[in-house]
């Protein structure tokens, strides 16, 4: 699996990045549906200790902080966070690894970093020749 360098952004490309989670997530938490129109987090699936970074596809909107609500839900159950796609391994690409998503009516998809996702993988881009 390639692994893509991590990407940091800060100022308005941060801005554009969350409002591209926020709408994908229609305003509420990835993982329980709830609205939400303050008090709730952006979660990195691959956490940015393992090496993740602020792409689209690594962002999710959860109620909650790193602590309480589902995002502390997700931080605090690693093994079920995993199988649900909410925490992604260090050496995983999270654009590759599906995560069950609310707004997806609960079904395993992938997540892309233009703000949309697909219940198919996405496609390897063909290897240039040398």
């Amino acid at each position: 699996m390639i692994n893509r360098p991590a990407i940091a952004y800060s100022g308005a490309a941060l801005r554009q990045r969350n409002i591209k989670i926020d709408r994908r997530e229609n305003q509420s938490c990835a993982r329980c549906g709830k609205g939400i129109w303050e008090n709730g987090s952006r979660h990195h699936r691959k956490y940015k200790s393992r090496g993740g970074g602020d792409e689209v596809s690594n962002g999710l909107l959860m109620c909650g902080s790193g602590t309480t609500g589902c995002h502390g839900w997700a931080h605090h159950h690693p093994d079920l966070a995993r199988e649900a796609g909410f925490a992604v391994n260090s050496w995983e690409d999270p654009a590759l690894v599906p995560v069950r998503l609310y707004m997806a009516g609960g079904r395993l998809v992938y997540l892309d970093d233009e703000g949309g996702w697909s219940e198919h993988p996405p496609v390897a881009p063909e290897p240039v020749a040398a």
